[in-house]
């Protein structure tokens, strides 16, 4: 299945944190109610592998199987990606492009001494540049 096969979409975004595990429970959710596919990402450094998924590195495709999972106990269709990007905030956003990603959920910590005020970097790069919507989960 091809980009032009799943279009908007939910697009969640996943580093493999438990916070971003609260981020894909979310999108979960809203895919279900809204009755649209989950497009799961995670951004990965480096050149892909010839053998796409099953060809990334163990950790990687691991991210990707706890969106998988959730999505088949929902009953919510669902699509992985991992995105080669210099960054990824970058690669963020080429995927919300690609597949036309209604919004994009991500989860941010608030990295600084008053966290509760500022949001990570990443998610600050990826709201300035967005040109559609992002639900950031904290």
């Amino acid at each position: 299945m091809d980009a032009q096969d799943f279009t908007d979409v939910i697009q969640v975004c996943t580093d493999g944190s438990s916070l971003s595990e609260k981020g894909i429970t979310t999108a979960v959710e809203l895919a279900k109610t809204m009755g649209l596919p989950l497009l799961g990402v995670t951004v990965v450094k480096g050149d892909a592998p010839e053998n796409g998924l099953e060809g990334e590195p163990q950790d990687v495709r691991d991210r990707l199987q706890t969106i998988a999972e959730e999505a088949e106990a929902s009953g919510v269709p669902y699509k992985l990606v991992a995105e080669h990007a210099d960054s990824p905030h970058e690669g963020i956003l080429r995927v919300a492009l690609r597949y036309d990603a209604r919004f994009i959920v991500m989860a941010s910590r608030g990295l600084s001494s008053l966290g509760s005020l500022f949001l990570g970097s990443e998610t600050q790069k990826t709201l300035a540049e967005a040109d559609r919507p992002v639900l950031v989960i904290r």
